[in-house]
């Protein structure tokens, strides 16, 4: 087992996981993002002396824990608890390592999680997500801190003048995109493969994927992508130009009294939190204030556009959605979000791309009638069921160590399929089929007779024109 391991930027001591494998809580993958590196590209970590005892999470990025307090539903699902609220930072640039590796010499494939949360809220260490059940198929798993909500993606033309590239937001995906460049330097000591690393992330994670994915920043750092519950050739956010994220940040800025970044800088991290959240309610602001958005550097085209004109990484995909995303949420159609999808691995065989394999969970999970829930597959793809308040049933375990399965060997060879498993044939023209995740049997799905279905990819396809 490997408990202690050099990296390049100081020696780190891990703990024994609950599973028996290696656990490092809390690795800084770059610098603190505060003060003067506030809205600024992430650097690379401050190098250590000794020995960094790595047995606490790193705290989550600032942000509203009253959004999910557990009164609410998905306070009660996945932020109820005594761990609940975590502890918070403005410093919250850590990543946190499952491996079962017993040297470094192992060369394991390597998972790279990226939280949900709209890039509003969410971390790292949330108790759905665990590394053990990943780490028994021979896979190492990463789950990562990034920037959030004001600290990640606020815009100003200010900002976007002194970057040196004419762009400004998007730091919460330059921390996601450094974070792999960190495992491309390290995890090799960690028994991990450099070459063989797979990203994947569920609802504002998801499209955090895609960005990466259409980013030219991030070439060569991946080889397989896993979007879950989000993206495809029409976004949450939709096109967000960095004009209009940057005209809210002008706005902004003369509501909290700043006369430039400097200023706004000097703000403490939680004041500046405080000041944005009354800013958004005061006006009735949404996601889209400040999200990801096409600001010319790290993302040339928008999510969409960079996926309908074919510039993303020609890399093994996997996409798919529940199929009640909207019954929580009350805005998502989850026929929309398969057909944003379908639209996407229909793109990927006209540009003579890797095909797709696509996927449908629709377990509606036991204890209420929320059913197939936006981000309910969670608890099944970490094997972490035991850990919440459903009343899950034998069949429900056995579905999600079939899950895990699909998942690991997709990291594995690009391939989800094994033995024991229900073969998953990949989305093609001739065979436009999806795996159906149920209790009942997974099996391979023709949902192109849906009729709202159609409607929305007859939509898409007309606004593409």
């Amino acid at each position: 087992m490997l408990l202690n391991v050099k990296t390049k930027y100081g020696e780190v001591q891990g703990v024994v996981s609950e599973g028996g494998y290696a656990l490092f809580k809390g690795i800084p993958y770059a610098a603190p993002p505060v003060g003067e590196l506030r809205w600024k590209k992430p650097e690379p970590p401050i190098p250590w002396e000794g020995v960094r005892i790595c047995d606490e999470f790193g705290p989550a990025c600032l942000q509203e824990a009253a959004h999910l307090k557990p009164g609410s539903f998905y306070g009660k699902e996945f932020f109820s608890g005594s761990d609940y609220p975590p502890k918070m930072s403005e410093d919250c640039l850590f990543l946190n390592i499952w491996t079962p590796a017993r040297s470094a010499d192992d060369k394991l494939p390597v998972k790279m999680w990226i939280h949900g949360g709209g890039v509003q809220n969410g971390y790292s260490f949330e108790k759905e997500f665990d590394g053990d059940a990943i780490a028994r198929r021979g896979v190492i798993l990463v789950t990562i801190g990034y920037r959030v909500n004001i600290f990640g993606f606020f815009a100003h033309p200010e900002l976007t003048s002194e970057s040196g590239h004419n762009a400004s937001g998007n730091y919460g995906i330059l921390d996601q995109i450094q974070a792999l460049k960190w495992l491309r330097e390290n995890i090799a000591a960690f028994g991990g493969d450099p070459d063989n690393i797979t990203i994947f992330g569920q609802s504002g994670g998801g499209r955090s994927v895609q960005a990466i994915c259409c980013s030219p920043l991030s070439k060569g750092l991946m080889k397989h992508a896993i979007v879950q519950s989000a993206g495809g050739i029409s976004t949450a956010a939709g096109r967000l130009p960095r004009e209009k994220v940057e005209l809210q940040g002008i706005k902004f800025m003369e509501y909290i009294g700043c006369k430039n970044i400097s200023q706004m800088r000097a703000i403490p991290g939680e004041e500046l939190l405080n000041k944005f959240l009354d800013y958004m309610k005061e006006h009735s602001l949404g996601m889209s204030t400040f999200n990801i958005s096409t600001d010319g550097y790290v993302l040339p085209l928008s999510l969409e556009d960079s996926i309908i004109q074919g510039v993303h990484a020609d890399i093994d995909y996997m996409l798919g959605n529940t199929a009640d995303e909207g019954r929580i949420l009350g805005m998502l159609h989850p026929e929309r979000m398969m057909a944003s999808l379908r639209g996407w691995a229909r793109l990927q065989l006209k540009q003579g791309k890797k095909p797709a394999y696509m996927y449908c969970f629709e377990r509606k999970l036991p204890g209420d009638d929320a059913g197939a829930f936006h981000s309910a597959e969670l608890w099944y793809i970490f094997g972490t069921l035991n850990r919440s308040w459903r009343p899950f049933t034998e069949a429900d375990y056995k579905l999600s160590e079939q899950m895990i399965d699909y998942w690991t060997n997709f990291a594995k060879t690009g391939n989800p399929n094994g033995k024991g498993l229900v073969e998953w044939t990949p989305f093609t023209d001739d065979f436009p089929c999806t795996m159906k995740f149920s209790i009942e049997g997974n099996e391979m799905t023709d949902y192109s007779n849906n009729e709202k279905l159609k409607e929305f990819e007859d939509q898409l396809l007309n606004s593409q024109q």
